[in-house]
């Protein structure tokens, strides 16, 4: 459970200035960093990572929590483990598309430019026949 949630970390979560996942010697140099001591070691990430270690230390598991920038609880309880995952998603799916840059670019604005600006996204999904709320069908000309 633990390995398969950190694979997804490793995955889906890594600074935009690095545009990839980290390798395990970045991850455990970052996390060594943070921590301001040698807490954690390549090989010790590679067993977590794999499996191989199933019962981590805490303070190690806290390290890579905080790399990932997720609560311990994340590789402890399914519940957490869900919320987190949907969150990340959301994350990766803003990433993928680029709406963190439009999201970016529209911090300060008015309510009202705000407003504008999503009257142009919804023209914008009727023109291309995408749906025109989350779930609902595509619009139909008429």
């Amino acid at each position: 459970m633990i390995a398969t949630r950190i694979k997804h970390l490793f995955a889906t979560v890594y600074p935009k200035s690095l545009g990839r996942p980290y390798t395990l010697r970045e991850a455990a140099d970052k996390i060594n960093e943070d921590a301001g001591e040698e807490l954690i070691s390549v090989a010790y990430l590679s067993q977590l990572r794999k499996g191989d270690k199933r019962e981590p230390a805490f303070n190690k598991l806290a390290g890579v929590a905080k790399l990932f920038g997720v609560s311990t609880d994340y590789f402890l309880d399914d519940e957490t483990a869900a919320r987190t995952d949907q969150q990340l998603a959301l994350v990766a799916a803003m990433r993928e598309q680029g709406v963190d840059r439009v999201a970016t670019r529209a911090l300060g604005l008015s309510a009202n430019s705000l407003e504008a600006i999503l009257g142009m996204i919804e023209n914008a999904r009727k023109i291309e026949g995408l749906a025109d709320d989350e779930g609902d069908a595509p619009a139909q000309e008429q």
